[in-house]
């Protein structure tokens, strides 16, 4: 990778240095970082190695200490063209044109695997991520989430890893709330069956909750859930059983059931399974229908029926890191860096959530995996402490075990916030409220255009827009002009010769240069995007693209015209790097789960006035 091999090279020069006795270092222990500049007038990469050895070198000018390494920087393989020293000290790298112009030469001979490395080989990597309750649709917020958690997945794949993507179910201890989501699609069963709702005083509801009057009224639950999608669990069930369980439902809701029935017990105990099923279901097509897929559904309740929860509070106790407070269990997860001790185990011998979580996160540790990625919504803060303090306590590497929290995402229409779903009910649904109206690609890119520690705004309006404006369609917009350049030489019998063909050195143009800088980086954005877990990075990295190739354009005719210009050698350099800008789209767009489309309305038409002006039409 091209920054290793520059951060050897300067490493080389200071140690150089010190052989010769310019550099009197007193540490061999210093690292070599480079950043790419924001501007090209300070070089393809920049260094502050100089300043962060003045202590060791015992020199207070590290614009001298740059001196001194430009000196002795020894550079065989003719990758540096020119070392600058600017400012206090830092050492501006400018990459040598014949290093850039062998880009081509990889990115042809790679392909598909262009950018990709074994960084990451041996790793196996979970990434738990969404992890919806199961008592609603899959929101957009949850989207964010399911965004970067397969795209991180799709970068750690592509340096080495074994990814493995999974959706953890919490159907135990959200007993309480799964009990309410059952109750409410008890009440609106009966209401596909034609009896009439009563809301609780204060609850409104657009549509009127008339029935049958012969029927009795049905007390809505306070604090039920709303929306379309229980009416449509409902609905489901009604197909599978029909009216088998009106009776004994409308006896629960009315206060008239006995506890102990048989026939009662045998309905709970459907609707709490057919509840979780069907709300399952339909959280895992919306995910689907977003491109995400996830390797394993694992459930909550299976960490208390094989006995893991029990086995991590045995645990925790012979290790001594519990005590006994109020009745309760205590875990001593002050110990490990929390700021306070959390109950284990409630003074009801009811466990609490942090111990099905520490059983589920040792599962995972025992399933051998080496690292954990554990993605968060941002209410989950202050949760962050006492679940690395667990792990902890169960003698794990907390290293190895990292946790992303998201912030929120708004949707706005004209300039005014979205506040709530097109369906009944305040929750903005991923797929009714956003991939089923901007698409799929759209969402993934609007949701991964910013870094997960901000927050997100979908500009739903924006996001169909055929313009430059919209950033998804700019980059696919430009991968699609790239393949109709191709495909236009083609049809002009002009062969797209491999880049080891063509004179790579006609490229002198500053926007072609640019083009080849900006592709020679992408390996380097992979790598980063993926240490980093910003893969927000991409996305940037496609726009930044996609704005060179349109200068590039707007400088560089690439096809001949009618007069023959530019001349065939040119035309067939400039195809090369065209392909070559076509690859690295490709593969960024594949990471990211966004379509690389090969042919755009607008594309094709921009093709048709270029072929116009070369006929002389």
């Amino acid at each position: 990778m091209i920054t290793e091999k520059l951060a050897s090279i300067l490493k080389r020069a200071v140690l150089a240095a010190r052989e010769a006795g310019e550099l009197k270092l007193t540490t061999d222990d210093f690292t070599v970082k480079l950043e790419m500049p924001p501007s090209k007038q300070f070089g393809d990469y920049s260094s502050n190695l100089a300043l962060t050895l003045r202590k060791s070198a015992g020199m207070a000018d590290s614009r001298t200490i740059a001196e001194i390494i430009r000196r002795y920087i020894e550079d065989p393989d003719k990758l540096i063209e020119r070392v600058e020293v600017a400012g206090p000290g830092f050492l501006n790298l400018f990459l040598n044109p014949d290093w850039l112009y062998s880009t081509l030469l990889r990115i042809e001979e790679l392909g598909r695997d262009y950018g990709r490395s074994q960084a990451r080989l041996g790793q196996k990597i979970l990434l738990e991520f969404v992890s919806a309750n199961p008592t609603g649709p899959i929101s957009v917020v949850n989207g964010r989430a399911a965004a970067l958690g397969d795209v991180l997945a799709n970068l750690f794949a592509a340096e080495g890893a074994e990814v493995h993507r999974e959706f953890y179910v919490n159907d135990a201890l959200n007993s309480l709330q799964l009990e309410l989501f059952a109750k409410t699609v008890k009440v609106r069963y009966l209401q596909e069956l034609g009896y009439p709702i009563a809301m609780p005083e204060g609850d409104v509801e657009a549509e009127p909750q008339l029935g049958d009057a012969s029927k009795p009224i049905i007390p809505f639950p306070k604090n039920g859930y709303l929306g379309e999608y229980v009416r449509d669990i409902a609905r489901r069930i009604v197909d599978e059983v029909g009216d088998r369980y009106e009776s004994a439902v409308v006896k629960e809701l009315l206060g008239e059931e006995e506890t102990t029935n048989s026939q009662a017990e045998e309905k709970n105990r459907y609707f709490r399974e057919a509840t979780l099923r069907i709300i399952l279901e339909l959280q895992r097509q919306a995910l689907e229908a977003f491109g995400v897929f996830f390797d394993r559904w694992f459930f909550e309740s299976s960490l208390y029926e094989s006995g893991a929860v029990d086995e991590v509070i045995r645990i925790f106790t012979e290790r001594g890191y519990t005590y006994r407070k109020d009745g309760a269990l205590w875990l001593k997860t002050s110990a490990f860096g929390d700021d306070e001790d959390r109950v284990l185990v409630r003074s009801n011998e009811k466990a609490t959530y942090i111990a099905a979580d520490a059983a589920y996160h040792r599962d995972k540790f025992e399933r051998g995996f080496t690292h954990l990625v554990d993605i968060f919504g941002a209410d989950h803060h202050g949760y962050v402490a006492r679940l690395r303090a667990s792990v902890a306590a169960l003698g794990y590497p907390v290293d190895r075990l990292y946790i992303i929290l998201t912030q929120m995402v708004s949707l706005v229409r004209d300039g005014e916030a979205i506040i709530g779903g097109k369906r009944k009910g305040a929750i903005i649904e991923l797929k009714e409220d956003l991939v089923d109206e901007i698409g799929r690609d759209a969402a993934r890119f609007y949701f991964l255009l910013n870094s997960y520690e901000t927050p997100a705004t979908v500009d739903v309006e924006l996001a169909k827009r055929q313009s430059n404006e919209n950033p998804v369609y700019y980059v696919q917009y430009a991968h699609a002009r790239l393949c109709s350049i191709l495909r236009r030489a083609e049809e002009m019998g002009i062969a797209v010769l491999p880049a080891a063909r063509v004179d790579r050195k006609l490229l002198t143009h500053p926007r072609e240069l640019d083009v080849l800088r900006k592709l020679a980086d992408y390996p380097e954005e992979i790598a980063t995007a993926s240490e980093r877990f910003a893969p927000h990075r991409l996305t940037r990295y496609a726009m930044d693209l996609a704005s060179l190739l349109n200068l590039f354009y707007e400088n560089c005719r690439v096809l001949p015209n009618s007069q023959g210009e530019p001349e065939p050698s040119l035309v067939q350099a400039r195809l090369a790097l065209v392909n070559c800008a076509r690859i690295v789209l490709n593969n960024l767009l594949g990471l990211l789960g966004v379509s690389a489309p090969e042919r755009m309305e607008r594309a094709e038409n921009n093709m048709t006035e270029e072929v116009q002006e070369i006929d002389g039409s």
